[in-house]
């Protein structure tokens, strides 16, 4: 596995840092990324910006909009929360979130907290949403990516 630590914030760069591993990064290994965004609204491959955000605010606070690669909700990024991607080369043709939440899930129980992975994507402590994770398959490789 190839680790890459991202230091940068901008939303922007990170985003296109990481559909750039995805896209053209080493064929056979997996690709873990950490990173963080500045302020920002990361808005689902397929939904409409407008509906999403609070245009008004957005533009008085400052805060990036950025569209990713993968589907799901908006979600918003700033300071306070870890972003990771996984990057798995030679997939089938199938998402599977259960495969990529399981070592979090694992980890975080033995640490005493009440994780679970509920509806298709959405990992909960005490039954409050603290990750969405989202996934995207082209070419024979997969890429999830969560907060």
């Amino acid at each position: 596995m190839i680790y890459i630590e991202n230091d940068n914030n901008n939303p922007y760069y990170n985003l296109a840092f990481e559909e750039y591993f995805f896209r053209e990064g080493p064929a056979n290994d997996t690709v873990l990324l950490l990173w963080q965004n500045r302020p920002s609204v990361i808005i689902g491959r397929y939904q409409n910006t407008i509906e999403e955000i609070n245009e008004k605010f957005i533009e008085e606070m400052g805060v990036s909009v950025v569209r990713r690669v993968t589907g799901g909700g908006a979600v918003y990024h700033d300071y306070g929360n870890l972003n990771y991607s996984l990057i798995v080369p030679n997939v089938d043709a199938q998402i599977d979130f259960k495969t990529f939440t399981k070592p979090l899930i694992k980890v975080l129980k033995r640490l005493g907290v009440n994780v679970e992975l509920t509806g298709r994507n959405d990992l909960l402590v005490d039954g409050k949403k603290f990750s969405g994770n989202a996934q995207y398959i082209c070419k024979g490789r997969l890429i999830h990516h969560g907060t």
